[in-house]
């Protein structure tokens, strides 16, 4: 109870600062320009008197004096007017910037306690059917096919893992303006068409196919370039109903070399298709997902694709789904 009084909202904080401010400086404005109406009249009142009792049948607004206290009384409105409303422009652009990098501060927050929430069970969970696997093989005697069929299960458990870490250390890599990676000429055919072999054994038992052209090559590291596409199958599995079809594709023309995968699952809405690579997002919250996941994959997809000086775009899939396609310059095979 004493926490939630004393750890207030952030934002309500910062609206009734930034409301108190505010009234405040166009409270002292007023008073500033109640106080320069005043001085003026006074003045005026007093110029009168003393006018009158130096020329009785003259009209004082008529005089030199009267319309050089008037002209002095405008000079000082207009500069209370003008510094009064710069002052108030600046401090509302500049609450309003506070507020953005506060809100993108908030932001970043809740994204990475959302990873430690998605982290950690993206660890456990494999951790503990590895776990389970084994003791079922060390305690019991099972027939040659359920053997299999654990051994199997794990395998797939045992990659899963292999890959999260991979993307939490590419994550921190790229981080750099010069993450380190390599530019060995490889051949990105055979990598892709190992990677498609390891999916079509996934537990969803979504049929993955492969379109994929043999022997091109690319200068890329070759690591990277296999996060790359696990990171794009993983996505493309994880959002599709089971008993669907994924299609890795791997092509060239003159000038470059081109991944598609695509897939027919949920679909990403027109509003998302940028904001999907962003480091840690993944729509929805961490409490409530279903689908598994840390918010790297595709961040680390495209921060390979802009390191390799290559394009990456997501389309609609019809009738439903996404289509990932991504192109690098290629290089023609020895």
């Amino acid at each position: 109870m004493l926490r939630k009084i004393f750890s207030p909202d952030p934002f309500k904080v910062f609206y009734l600062v930034f409301t108190y401010i505010l009234a405040f400086s166009l409270w002292w404005a007023y008073l500033l320009y109640a106080k320069n109406e005043t001085a003026y009249k006074e003045k005026i009142e007093l110029n009168r008197i003393a006018y009158h009792q130096l020329h009785p049948a003259t009209d004082y607004d008529a005089s030199t004096d009267f319309i050089t206290v008037s002209a002095k009384y405008s000079r000082q409105r207009f500069m209370i007017l003008g510094e009064g409303g710069v002052f108030i422009f600046l401090l509302l652009l500049g609450l309003l910037a506070v507020r953005r990098v506060f809100s993108k501060e908030m932001q970043l927050a809740r994204q990475q306690h959302n990873f430690l929430l998605s982290i950690t069970h993206e660890l456990r969970s494999p951790l503990a059917s590895v776990k389970l696997s084994l003791q079922t093989l060390s305690l019991r005697k099972l027939d040659a096919e359920k053997s299999e069929r654990l051994i199997s299960n794990s395998l797939i458990d045992i990659d899963r893992l292999e890959s999260l870490v991979n993307n939490i250390l590419f994550a921190a890599k790229i981080e750099h303006d010069e993450p380190g990676f390599s530019n060995e000429e490889i051949n990105v055919s055979e990598i892709t068409q190992l990677i498609v072999e390891r999916f079509a054994r996934n537990k969803k038992a979504i049929q993955v196919i492969d379109k994929v052209k043999p022997d091109l090559y690319l200068n890329v590291d070759p690591i990277g370039f296999s996060s790359v596409v696990i990171n794009l199958v993983e996505n493309a599995i994880k959002y599709s109903e089971a008993s669907t079809t994924i299609s890795v594709s791997l092509a060239d023309d003159n000038s470059r070399v081109y991944l598609i995968v695509a897939d027919n699952g949920i679909g990403i809405a027109d509003a998302e298709k940028e904001r999907v690579f962003g480091k840690f997002y993944r729509v929805g919250n961490e409490n409530t997902r279903k689908t598994k996941g840390t918010g790297l994959g595709l961040y680390i997809v495209k921060r390979f694709v802009e390191i390799y000086k290559g394009e990456i775009s997501i389309t609609d899939n019809k009738p439903a789904g996404s289509v990932f396609k991504l192109s690098f310059p290629r290089i023609l095979a020895k």
